[in-house]
C-alpha cells in the first residue's frame, strides 16, 4: 500500500469552487505553483497555454505548470463554474518516473477518461469547508490519488488515442462497440487490413497490451463501472461484458485484479465511491457555500 504523502513532498495551497461572470478574461499570467482546474460542464470558454488555445466544449480537467504562461477567456454567453486547487508537488518538480505526462504532456484532460477525479475533487471541497479532524492530511491523500490517476499510463494512452495508427484506433472502437458479443482476434485483425501477426505486433507496440489482453481489460473496466453503480448482479454483469458464465468472469477478475467481484462490490458500497459513480451529475445542491476559497497551506515548498 502506498504511503500517504507528507508536507515535504506535497502541499495544497488553496482550493475553491467559483462561478465566473460571462465574458471575463483572466491572464495572460504565470503562477509559481501548480494548478488543477475542473470544468464540470462544456462551455464556450477557451484556455490557452504554451501558445495553444483549447476550446473547453466538454467537461475537462486542466493542469497548469509553474511559470507556464496561460489565459482563460470565459464563455461570453453564460457564467462558468470551475473548481480548482493550487498545489506544490516535488514529484512533479523533479519529473520523477511515472509523472512525466503531468509535467510535459498536454494541459487539457477529458473528464470522461478520468471519472474518479471529479468525485475526488468534490469530496476535497466538502472536507475543506467542513474541516473535520485531520482534514489537511485527508486532502493530501486525495490529492495524491488524483495525481496518480492523471499520470496513469493506461489513461494517458487513451487520452492520446488520436496518435494511434488508424487500424489500431478502428480495432479499439470495434472492440468497445458491443462487449456483450463474442469477438475473435482473427476477426479484429482482418478488419485492419494487416496480417494477423503484423496486427498483433503493431497493436501491442502501440498500446502496451496484446489485442486479447486489451479486450479483456475493456470487459473488466466496463464490469467495474456497472458494479460501482450497482447495475445488476455479478451474473448479469458477466453476461453483459461478454463472459459465458459468472464463474469464468469471477476467476479472470480475481486473477487480474487480485480481488473477487464480490469484494469489489463490497468496497464500492462506501459512500465516497457510490458518489463518484456519477461525477458530473453535481446538481445545484452542495454542502458548502458557493464561491468560497479555503486556504489549506500558506507556506509554499521552497
Amino acid at each position: 500500500m502506498t504511503a500517504l504523502p507528507d508536507m515535504r513532498s506535497l502541499q495544497i495551497h488553496c482550493i475553491g469552487d467559483l462561478w465566473v461572470q460571462s465574458g471575463y478574461t483572466l491572464g495572460p499570467r504565470t503562477i509559481s505553483d501548480f494548478e488543477l482546474v475542473f470544468f464540470p460542464e462544456g462551455t464556450g470558454t477557451v484556455y490557452t497555454a504554451r501558445g495553444k488555445p483549447s476550446a473547453l466544449a466538454e467537461p475537462c480537467i486542466l493542469v497548469t505548470r509553474p511559470g507556464e504562461e496561460h489565459s482563460y477567456r470565459f464563455d461570453s454567453e453564460s457564467n462558468v463554474r470551475h473548481m480548482f486547487i493550487h498545489f506544490e508537488s516535488m514529484s512533479l518538480r523533479n519529473r520523477e518516473v511515472g509523472y512525466e505526462s503531468l509535467f510535459e504532456g498536454d494541459s487539457v484532460y477529458p473528464a470522461d477518461q478520468f471519472p474518479l477525479v471529479p468525485g475526488l475533487l468534490k469530496k476535497m471541497l466538502w472536507i475543506a469547508n467542513r474541516q473535520p479532524p485531520h482534514w489537511q492530511r485527508k486532502l493530501l491523500a486525495f490529492m495524491q490519488t488524483i495525481l496518480e490517476e492523471l499520470a496513469s499510463p493506461d489513461a494517458y494512452a487513451l487520452q492520446a488515442a488520436e496518435l494511434l495508427p488508424i487500424p489500431v484506433q478502428q480495432a479499439i472502437e470495434f472492440m468497445s462497440r458491443d462487449l456483450s458479443k463474442a469477438i475473435s482476434i482473427d476477426d479484429i485483425a482482418s478488419r485492419s487490413g494487416w496480417s494477423h501477426g503484423h496486427f498483433t505486433r503493431m497493436f501491442t507496440d502501440c498500446t502496451g497490451m496484446s489485442p486479447k489482453r486489451f479486450l479483456l481489460e475493456l470487459r473488466l473496466r466496463r464490469a467495474e463501472e456497472w458494479m460501482l453503480r450497482g447495475k445488476g448482479t455479478i451474473k448479469q454483469i458477466s453476461f453483459q461484458v461478454g463472459f459465458s458464465d459468472e464463474h469464468h468472469f469471477s476467476k479472470m477478475y480475481k486473477k487480474i485484479r487480485g480481488i473477487t467481484p464480490s469484494e469489489y462490490i463490497k468496497r464500492s458500497n462506501a459512500p465516497l465511491f457510490r458518489h463518484t459513480a456519477e461525477p458530473l451529475a453535481m446538481g445545484t445542491s452542495v454542502h458548502y457555500p458557493a464561491n468560497r476559497l479555503v486556504i489549506v497551506q500558506e507556506t509554499y515548498i521552497k
